[in-house]
């Protein structure tokens, strides 16, 4: 045997113990393996069977890498942000098909007259009324009620808002008896009144304020008060994508460089594209079809739960209008004080005509956050975040926008999303490299009236 050839030679003429150690260790690994008694340390062997996700599964090994919803976030989040938003916030795990969950208001503040209050004999003046309300079940007696838009001149001179206090209640026909503390100067029977009396008349529709209990001194209870949250659902839908490309494709020549990962990458982006669509205007349900007898469970999308309607005219919001949404969205809940709006090509024109708005755009006030750049735009009520939302003029939203309270939005997953290797050539049936990418998973909220639909009034 020449000496060039000699392994041991060549090992130390390199000078590498290491290099040497290294050829060592493939001879033992190739002698072992001969033998029949290879044992591996760093991997796993496969015998008799094609390597397919099942066996990487089987063999504890990460070669095939799940589609975490972080990486799959950075693929176009501008086009699906309600997914890239809910990929970035803590989900729930769930156990079954259909979610069930409570949502509850909190005890509301506001409250309207549900008819007009008129003054019944001109000669006696009213110290304490019957008021007909519209939410009879939110008053107990001595909570404190403030009259904001009805100003009067007390009996001590003061000129501020009426105020009264409940002192009773009747539930069948939606009233309170209502007693004022710094009414008007009385007249007739109640001429001496300490406290005064009602003016004339409050309009109906008169906003009414629910204030702090007014107590007696040896009063040692209050009347109970307590929110029953209503029971919901919503069912987990399967979304499903799946990429194929022939051996033969694979090794073609190309004039550009478009591979597998090309191909991977538009079927999730397709599939979260419809998952975003499901995610706002599903309709819930579960049935098999009358063609196939297939069972399916489809996702409801958050859009039907939302009980909060504002509407307006195409092409005249103004000031007004935007002040006006922007007190029914933060106000009367216990939300956050930032919301987003995601707006339709035209409510996003309209809503860039209006002075307000459009000056906080101009001044180039933007809030980024999960990877999205908002139009930030500040109220006296809250911070709205607004951001254009393409996908909705395909779904036929033009004109309209959907304001979401992120904290109140959860992502209940009953499979999260996944990509395996599906084994077409090893089964015999196509001679394709094939990735299916699925997840079953659905939106509910938590607190519907911090919600909100913006759409136009026909």
């Amino acid at each position: 045997m020449k000496m060039k050839n000699n392994i041991f030679y060549v090992a130390s003429r390199v000078g590498g113990i290491a290099l040497f150690a290294l050829v060592m260790l493939l001879l033992n690994v190739t002698f072992a393996v001969a033998a029949g008694a290879y044992v591996a340390t760093v991997g796993a062997v496969v015998t008799g069977e094609a390597i397919t996700g099942d066996v990487l599964t089987q063999k504890n090994s990460e070669l095939n890498l799940d589609y975490i919803s972080q990486k799959v976030v950075e693929m176009k989040p501008a086009a699906t942000p309600l997914d890239t938003i809910m990929r970035q916030v803590k989900s729930v795990p769930i156990k079954s098909w259909k979610t069930e969950y409570y949502a509850v208001d909190t005890r509301p503040m506001t409250d309207k007259l549900d008819a007009a209050y008129s003054r019944v004999d001109s000669t006696n003046y009213d110290h304490t009324a019957e008021l007909t309300v519209e939410d009879v079940q939110m008053w107990a007696i001595d909570d404190t009620v403030l009259f904001p838009t009805v100003s009067v001149t007390s009996v001590d001179g003061k000129i501020g808002p009426l105020m009264g206090v409940v002192v009773g209640k009747t539930v069948a026909s939606n009233k309170i008896d209502v007693q004022v503390v710094n009414g008007i100067t009385g007249a007739g029977n109640n001429a001496n009144r300490a406290t005064g009396c009602y003016p004339a008349s409050i309009a109906d529709e008169t906003l009414i304020v629910r204030m702090g209990t007014a107590k007696g001194e040896k009063d040692a209870q209050t009347s109970p008060f307590g929110m029953i949250p209503d029971k919901a659902y919503n069912y987990c839908q399967i979304f499903m994508a799946q990429c194929e490309e022939s051996l033969y494709q694979r090794i073609h020549e190309k004039e550009v460089d478009w591979s597998f990962s090309d191909y991977e990458a538009q079927n999730i982006y397709d599939m979260r594209a419809s998952m975003e669509a499901s995610f706002i205007l599903g309709a819930r349900g579960y049935f098999a079809d009358a063609t196939l007898g297939k069972y399916r469970h489809f996702t409801g999308g958050v859009a039907r739960y939302i009980t909060k309607d504002l509407t307006y005219t195409s092409g005249s919001i103004d000031d007004a209008t935007f002040v006006t949404w922007s007190k029914s969205i933060f106000t009367g809940n216990s939300g956050s004080e930032t919301r987003i709006l995601f707006a339709g090509d035209d409510l996003l024109k309209d809503l860039s005509l209006v002075s307000t708005v459009q000056k906080q755009i101009d001044a180039k006030s933007t809030f980024v956050k999960w990877g999205l750049t908002f139009k930030e735009i500040e109220t006296n009520f809250g911070s709205l975040l607004i951001f254009h939302h393409k996908l909705l003029n395909q779904m036929g939203w033009s004109k309209r926008g959907i304001v979401l309270d992120i904290n109140n939005v959860e992502k209940h997953v009953f499979k999260p999303m996944q990509a395996n290797k599906l084994d077409l050539k090893g089964s015999g049936q196509s001679n394709v490299n094939a990735t299916m990418i699925d997840e079953a998973s659905c939106l509910v909220l938590r607190y519907p009236d911090t919600h909100a639909i913006i759409r136009p009034a026909s």
